[in-house]
């Protein structure tokens, strides 16, 4: 007997947790409901022009034997072979720690998305489809869309949602008895980040792909050459991106709207951190123009204590705690390994 399982979120790990499903057993099938128009999450990719940027996740690590094993087996991965350095507050530069520095850094010459796109293919995902509650109904879950729509029957349901959607999800649904799951999804904290890409006539001359800032203490906290990576830029054209710190994001959260501007359109904070940007890199010159993209569920800081009830299982960023991409797949297959005990 067939069983369906429902996977919310077409980010890594739902589409993990949904390949290794569908690779592995052919009496269970995984239907992913996803709200947004595309698959990947914040393993997003944007073009404008003749420029290609990934403004969510910058790379991916590949520190096990499967996770590159999953990367290779894409056919046209590849990786970033300048190093990340470190920076501080007062814009000092240094090399960093060796190993961080030259770790693999892996990409893709089409964007970051091509390693969800190659995950989710042959698997039934369902777009701009918002699951809103969840009813236990007999032995099977019940999924609703926003619009009070009945989604479908379920035998079991893996949530991959940032954690206050997964618990609203929860919460508006009519059984009582997954507050203790709802409350362990309440203690997850996340940072925000706003990423602000800017493309500029001519690259700088730094010897790293990327700056970490180690104090925390910065209004950015990583400064990556984006045109380091194929087709990316034009030749010869910078394509710089900014991830702002948490408390600059918090700050400007609210006046900050995602979208693409010329210099003389952008907000006066965008001003304030392209002045931020040129301490680090130097004068590029005059951008063409400026991208503003918002990650509200960012990077999680804790975990939740609890990460199943009945046949209702947790996956994603929140699991690994530190929106790493490896983390999130290496979450998803340990969901796809839970529902298989749970239905099997």
């Amino acid at each position: 007997m067939v069983k369906r399982v429902a996977i919310v979120g077409a980010g890594v790990a739902g589409l993990a947790a949904a390949r290794s499903l569908v690779d592995t057993y052919t009496d269970i099938v995984p239907v992913v409901f996803e709200k947004s128009r595309g698959v990947g999450g914040r393993a997003a990719t944007r073009r404008i022009g003749d420029f290609c940027f990934d403004h969510g996740a910058q790379y991916v690590k590949a520190p096990t034997p499967a996770i590159r094993d999953l990367i290779v087996a894409t056919g046209d991965a590849v990786t970033i072979d300048r190093p990340v350095w470190t920076f501080t507050r007062s814009n000092t530069i240094a090399p960093g720690d060796a190993a961080f520095a030259d770790e693999q850094k892996w990409t893709w010459p089409t964007g970051i998305t091509r390693l969800a796109k190659y995950l989710a293919s042959g698997i039934d995902v369902r777009l701009e489809t918002t699951v809103a509650r969840l009813n236990r109904e007999g032995d099977a879950y019940r999924l609703f869309a926003d619009d009070g729509q009945v989604l479908g029957d379920f035998a079991a349901v893996v949530l991959t949602a940032p954690a206050p959607q997964s618990a609203a999800i929860l919460m508006a649904g009519n059984f009582n008895k997954a507050n203790e799951l709802v409350e362990a999804l309440q203690t997850v904290q996340y940072r925000r980040s706003i990423s602000i890409t800017v493309a500029f006539p001519k690259q700088p001359a730094v010897p790293w792909y990327a700056l970490v800032n180690v104090d925390r203490q910065h209004t950015i906290s990583w400064l990556a050459c984006e045109h380091d990576k194929p087709n990316r830029a034009p030749p010869d054209h910078g394509l710089l991106i900014a991830q702002m710190s948490d408390a600059w994001a918090q700050t400007y959260w609210d006046e900050l709207q995602k979208g693409t501007y010329t210099l003389s359109e952008a907000p006066s904070p965008v001003i304030e951190a392209l002045a931020d940007i040129t301490l680090l890199i130097g004068d590029l010159g005059a951008p063409y123009w400026i991208n503003i993209q918002r990650w509200r569920y960012a990077l999680p800081d804790t975990a939740p204590p609890l990460r199943s009830y009945e046949r209702i299982v947790i996956a994603g960023d929140l699991i690994g705690g530190q929106g790493r991409i490896h983390l999130a797949i290496e979450s998803g297959w340990q969901a796809a390994n839970q529902i298989r005990a749970l239905l099997l």
